[in-house]
């Protein structure tokens, strides 16, 4: 199985609103992390509206704004578990 990936952004608008406590607390979950690929990064498309949608994290090419701890696990979550059954990947709201 693949390890998904988990880019948080840490750019000043995400590290402010919590983008480094997501990557403490993923990195400490050992449960998880055997199942991702976690790496920080920088503004990702300007896609936090100028912090208005901070933290943003990107879970296997989905994104997520306004990121908690909890919505973060749980998409982690069914991407796992989308893997495991051989699923194909989610489709992002809006893709047709």
């Amino acid at each position: 199985m693949d390890r998904i990936r988990v880019q948080v952004c840490v750019g000043t608008n995400c590290c402010f609103a919590g983008g480094e406590s997501l990557i403490e607390m993923l990195e400490a979950d050992i449960d998880l992390i055997d199942f991702i690929e976690i790496e920080g990064v920088r503004c990702m498309e300007k896609t936090c509206a100028g912090g208005r949608e901070s933290p943003v994290v990107e879970i296997g090419g989905k994104k997520i704004t306004r990121a908690t701890p909890e919505s973060v696990i749980e998409e982690i979550e069914k991407a796992v578990l989308a893997q495991i059954a051989g699923l194909p990947k989610a489709r992002e709201a809006g893709d047709a």
